[in-house]
């Protein structure tokens, strides 16, 4: 494994975590209806660059993970919007 696949593989694995924290965060703050096609395409995603981290794809790797943190940054728009409606 090279230095840049290891460093690919760090930064999925820190996405999946920072991803299954944000979900938390979003149904404690606004219930698990909030957001929800959002929440499971997220889930899906998370499933999907899991599986490619244990398969070791790394092409996959670097999609997922890319399309993972486009749909996090989504959640948190959608977070931040509804704090901002709220206040």
């Amino acid at each position: 494994m090279t230095h840049d696949s290891t460093e690919k593989r760090d930064r999925a694995e820190a996405v999946v975590l920072q991803g299954k924290q944000q979900l938390k965060q979003a149904a404690l703050d606004f219930g698990m209806q909030f957001a929800s096609s959002l929440r499971q395409e997220i889930e899906t995603l998370m499933r999907q660059l899991q599986e490619s981290l244990t398969q070791g794809d790394e092409i996959r790797i670097e999609q997922y993970s890319i399309d993972f943190q486009i749909k996090l940054d989504e959640l948190n728009q959608q977070m931040h919007q509804h704090n901002t409606f709220d206040s």
